[in-house]
């Protein structure tokens, strides 16, 4: 099978992963494949080309080149030029279908499929490809160094204590921060809970019917309950989520204001560590690549065949279904902007 790998460039060419390493490159390659590399694929994270060229890939400058191969493999979807260049054949991306209609338009205009990352789950509805951890660590990492406080010295509310939560709590607890876990049988204690808090992080994917009706943990009313200087970081990045003042930030604007105290909420928290994640990433993707290249559509696990967006017959995946995320990280659609716009911050500073 010829596999090609684009380098990521994203909507604000601050993205700096490469989504496979020359390792796996290697076992692609002697497992009979032939790999074709955008050159520059690994600047961002200290790989030059020669590595890859060593594992057995074959380095190219054309994204024609690269977006015409069998399968192309690429973290982030691709950008609408890069759409245009596919032909025919399969796409192996983060792809996000039902939060955006338009990448399954742009696969139709194509003829071409995709195979959606973050729908290949296990038996137990966990991901295979994720970095969710890692995104916790670093949003309590950055909130230590937004709340100008020794990390002994901040009282942390974190809410729920799934992979993404237990990333930050990681961190707060092994810097001696003073930690309470939020769990659901004490929502109703929430106002108490929020008094005297430096930094409150937000890990709950919040139920699709408490979206639809505007329904919030914590109100913007409750702010103030808040200590001076107060952090916000919401890892889920869910929208609308529990949190009122809530709402998607870029990275290169990555913190807002809302009476006084400071938010966050990045699409893609593991690109602030590319090394990190990008050999994460280059893990997961090993296994699943081997057997979608070696493996007709039809004939692919469940777990795999689940993940298949074809554009002709395409079905939202029940995973997207239940939690109507906005989990598009960096990339937001036409939609989601929509809804931002829509969102009442207008008391809020640098909204």
């Amino acid at each position: 099978m010829h596999i090609g790998i684009p380098k990521e460039n994203g909507t604000t060419n601050l993205e700096r992963r490469a989504i496979l390493l020359p390792k796996e490159v290697s076992k692609l390659v002697e497992a009979g494949h032939h790999v074709f590399v955008e050159k520059g694929l690994g600047k961002g994270i200290y790989v030059n080309d020669e590595e890859y060229k060593e594992a057995g890939a074959v380095l190219t400058v054309s994204k024609r080149d690269i977006f015409n191969r069998s399968i192309v493999v690429k973290l982030k979807p691709p950008l609408p030029q890069e759409f245009k260049l596919l032909n025919n054949n399969l796409l192996f991306s983060m792809f996000h279908a039902e939060q955006n209609p338009h990448y399954v338009r742009a696969l139709h205009e194509r003829k071409a499929k995709a195979i959606a990352m973050e729908l290949i789950r296990n038996r137990a509805g966990e991901r295979l490809v994720q970095c969710s951890r890692i995104s916790g660590e670093q949003g309590m990492i950055m909130a230590f160094y937004l709340a100008e406080k020794s990390p002994s010295d901040c009282n942390c509310l974190v809410l729920g204590y799934g992979d993404i939560s237990s990333g930050a709590l990681k961190v707060a607890f092994s810097l001696g921060a003073n930690v309470k876990i939020l769990r659901k049988g004490e929502y109703k204690h929430i106002k108490k809970l929020l008094r005297n808090k430096d930094i409150v992080v937000n890990g709950i994917q919040w139920p699709k019917e408490k979206r639809k009706k505007r329904e919030y943990l914590i109100t913007r009313d409750m702010l103030s309950l808040l200590n001076k200087g107060a952090i916000i970081v919401d890892l889920s990045v869910d929208f609308p989520n529990p949190i009122e003042c809530c709402r998607p930030s870029p990275h290169n604007k990555p913190v807002y204001t809302v009476d006084g105290v400071r938010c966050m909420s990045i699409y893609g928290y593991p690109r602030l560590v590319p090394i990190s994640s990008s050999k994460r990433y280059s893990n997961q993707i090993l296994p699943i690549l081997l057997k979608i290249a070696s493996t007709s559509l039809d004939k692919l696990p469940k777990s795999i065949k689940d993940a298949i967006i074809d554009p002709a017959n395409f079905r939202p995946h029940p995973a997207q279904k239940q939690t109507g995320s906005f989990d598009v990280q960096e990339i937001l659609s036409p939609k989601a902007m929509q809804r931002i716009k829509k969102f009442n911050l207008s008391k809020g500073e640098g909204a």
